[in-house]
C-alpha cells in the first residue's frame, strides 16, 4: 500500500553565489525558476503544516521558505557572514535567516523565512520558551526538529508518560582510545625544537558509563496501528523514528500494560515526580528522546511536561514519523556489503599463504581458478558471482530480478527497456537491451571489486533491553532479558552473527554477538517476528561499540569459521 501523505510540496532552494551575484536582492521569474532548476520538492513536515496553518490554507508551493545552499568555503566568508546578519530580498519579499537541522547543516543549507511570519514561526517553534544563553549550534538542532520530512498522524497526542534516562556504569573494560602526548619536532625555518600535542591510540582497562536504552522508548499496539494507518502501511509496524518539538527518537511497541500486570504494577511515576495509572498510557518514552527536558525543567519545574504539552496543543502540532520498521515481505535478505566491511574481517587463505611460503619449482604458480584453493573471499562472494554468471547465462528469472522486476503480474516498470521486457520477453535479445544489461552488469561486477557483495544478512533498527527498560520505568532494578553478547533478532538466524555498525569507520565497531531466543523473548516479543528491528543486552559494550542505532546484521561466521 503507498503512502497516504504523498504530497510533494515545492519550494526554492537557491545557491549562495546567486544571492551575492544579484547583491542580496534577487529576481526571478517562475520560467527561470524551472529553467534554472531551482524549485525543488520534498514531503510533509512538522514546519509545512505550521505554515499552512499561519496561512489558512494549503498550496504545494511553501513561498514562506527558501533553502540557502552554501558550501564552506573561505574565499566567500564574508558575504555568508553578511547574508546570514542581513538576509535578502527574493522577488521584492525579504527573507532572514531561521535555522538549519542537523542533516541540513551537513550538506551546507540554510533554511531563510519570510520576514512577515519570522516571529510567529519562532515562537511556534521554540514553544514560546526565548532562550538567552545556550550552545547555539545543540539549540538550533534541537529547535529545528520539525523541519525533518515525516507523515503527520492525525488525531490528538498520544497519552505520554516521560521517565528518566537510566545509566550505569560497567567497570574494567578493555577499550581503545584517543589520548593526546606532547612531542617534539624541529621547526626547519627556525631551528627551534617545538611541542605540539599528538593524537595517540592507547588501550587499557577503563569504567565505561553506558546509556542501554539510550534515544528508545516503547508504546502501545494501538499506536502501532495509528501510525501504520497513517503511513499507509498493509502490514503493522512496530518500530517508528518519532518528530515532535524538541522531540526526537525510536520508539517500538511493547504489551507493556499486560508486562506491568503481570508484576503486579498499576502505576509509574514520571521524571517530573507525577504518578500515572499504567492503563491510560499509551507511550513510555525518556528524557534522552525528550530533547527539551533540561529547558522545560529549569523554566518550569515538575510542571515541565505540562507546559510542554501545552504549548505543543496551542500550536496543534501533530505526531510526526519520519521512518518505521520494514516487513520482511518488502525487504532482501540479502544485503551489499561494502570495503569498510569486508577490511574489519579475517579473509586471508591460508592456501595461498602455505604457497607462497613455500614455492618451489615443482609449483611455480598458485592456480586462483581450483575450486580446491577457494578462501573465505571465494565463498563470501559466490552467491554474487553465481547471480551475475546466470544473468550472463541469459537466464531470465534473474535477470528480470536484476532489472527490480519482482512481479510480472501487476509491476509497473519505470523504465522503457522494462516495458518492453514484459510486453515480450524477445526483447531480452535486442541489442540495445543487451547494452543495457552489460553496462550494468559491468557495473555491479566492478563495484564487487571495491565490497559490494552480498552476504546473508540486512540492516536493523536497534533498541535497548525492553523488559529492562520497562523494570527501571516502573522503579525497579532493570535486569532485562538478554545477557552480555546477546541480541534478539527474528530476521538472522539464530547462532553466532556478526553485526557492522552503518556507517563502519572503525573495526572495533564489529560486534561477535550471539543472536539467542529465550522464554521471555518467546512470550512478550512475537510482534518482532519478520520486522528489522534488533534488540541488544545491557551488560556490555554492543551500545557505545556501535553507536548509532543502523545496524547490518549478517550470518558471515558461517562462512568465515
Amino acid at each position: 500500500m503507498k503512502n497516504i501523505n504523498n504530497t510533494l510540496y515545492q519550494l526554492i532552494k537557491i545557491p549562495i553565489k546567486e544571492i551575492i551575484k544579484q547583491q542580496y536582492d534577487v529576481h526571478f521569474t517562475k520560467e527561470e525558476e524551472i529553467k534554472k532548476e531551482f524549485i525543488i520538492e520534498q514531503l510533509d513536515s512538522l514546519l509545512f503544516d505550521q505554515i499552512r496553518q499561519i496561512r489558512r490554507k494549503d498550496s504545494i508551493r511553501i513561498n514562506e521558505l527558501i533553502l540557502v545552499e552554501a558550501k564552506k568555503n573561505p574565499k566567500i566568508k564574508d558575504a555568508t557572514e553578511y547574508l546570514l546578519t542581513n538576509g535578502f530580498n527574493y522577488n521584492d519579499v525579504h527573507y532572514a535567516r531561521f535555522g538549519k537541522s542537523s542533516a541540513q547543516g551537513k550538506n551546507g543549507i540554510t533554511v531563510f523565512i519570510d520576514d512577515r511570519i519570522y516571529d510567529e514561526m519562532m515562537n511556534r517553534t521554540q514553544l514560546d520558551i526565548p532562550i538567552d544563553k545556550c550552545v547555539v549550534s545543540k539549540y538550533e538542532n534541537q529547535r529545528c526538529l520539525p523541519f525533518s520530512t515525516c507523515t503527520l498522524v492525525d488525531g490528538k497526542l498520544p497519552y505520554i508518560v516521560i521517565v528518566d534516562e537510566y545509566t550505569k556504569v560497567l567497570p574494567q573494560q578493555m577499550i581503545r582510545y584517543v589520548v593526546q602526548k606532547p612531542q617534539l619536532f624541529l621547526d626547519m625555518k627556525t631551528a627551534e625544537v617545538k611541542t605540539y600535542n599528538s593524537r595517540e591510540i592507547e588501550e587499557g582497562l577503563h569504567d565505561i558509563q553506558l546509556s542501554p536504552f539510550d534515544g528508545s522508548g516503547c508504546h502501545t499496539h494501538e499506536i502501532s496501528e495509528r501510525i501504520s494507518n497513517a503511513i499507509g502501511l498493509d502490514y503493522i509496524a512496530i518500530g517508528a523514528q518519532i518528530r515532535l518539538p524538541f522531540f526526537k527518537g525510536y520508539s517500538v511497541e511493547m504489551p507493556f500494560k499486560d508486562i506491568y500486570k503481570e508484576m503486579g504494577i498499576s502505576k509509574i511515576k514520571d521524571v517530573f515526580g507525577t504518578w500515572h495509572n499504567v492503563e491510560d498510557i499509551d507511550c513510555i518514552w525518556n528524557t534522552s528522546m525528550f530533547k527539551g527536558y533540561k529547558i522545560f525543567k529549569k523554566q518550569y519545574g515538575n510542571n515541565g511536561w505540562n507546559e510542554y504539552l501545552k504549548a505543543v496543543n496551542k500550536y496543534h502540532y501533530k505526531l510526526g514519523i519520519s521512518k518505521y520498521s520494514h516487513h520482511l515481505k518488502n525487504l532482501n535478505l540479502k544485503t551489499r556489503m561494502n570495503f569498510q566491511y569486508l577490511q574489519c574481517l579475517d579473509l586471508w587463505n591460508p592456501k595461498y599463504i602455505e604457497w607462497y611460503k613455500n614455492r618451489d619449482k615443482d609449483k611455480p604458480y598458485y592456480d586462483i581458478l581450483d575450486s580446491n584453493n577457494d578462501g573465505k573471499i571465494i565463498k563470501l562472494a559466490k552467491y554474487s558471482t553465481d547471480l551475475y554468471e546466470k544473468i550472463i547465462k541469459g537466464d531470465k528469472f534473474y535477470t528480470y530480478k536484476f532489472l527490480g522486476i519482482n512481479d510480472t503480474d501487476d509491476y509497473e516498470s519505470n523504465g522503457k527497456y522494462g516495458e518492453a521486457i514484459l510486453i515480450n520477453d524477445v526483447m531480452l535479445k535486442d541489442p540495445a537491451i543487451k547494452q543495457y544489461l552489460y553496462r550494468k552488469l559491468k557495473k555491479r561486477i566492478n563495484q564487487m571489486k571495491f565490497g559490494k557483495i552480498y552476504a546473508s544478512g540486512l540492516y536493523n533498527t536497534c533498541v535497548g533491553d525492553m523488559i529492562g527498560y520497562l523494570e527501571y520505568a516502573a522503579g525497579k532494578k532493570p535486569t532485562g532479558c538478554l545477557k552480555a553478547r546477546e541480541f534478539y533478532c527474528k530476521t538472522v538466524p539464530q547462532g553466532n552473527i556478526l553485526s557492522f555498525r552503518s556507517p563502519l569507520v572503525c573495526p572495533s565497531e564489529v560486534n561477535d554477538v550471539v543472536n539467542v531466543d529465550n522464554d521471555i523473548t518467546k512470550k512478550w516479543f512475537k510482534h518482532f517476528e519478520d520486522q528489522d528491528v534488533v534488540m541488544i543486552n545491557m551488560y556490555d559494550l554492543s551500545m557505545p561499540r556501535q553507536g548509532g542505532i543502523k545496524w547490518c546484521l549478517s550470518s558471515l561466521l558461517e562462512t568465515l569459521g
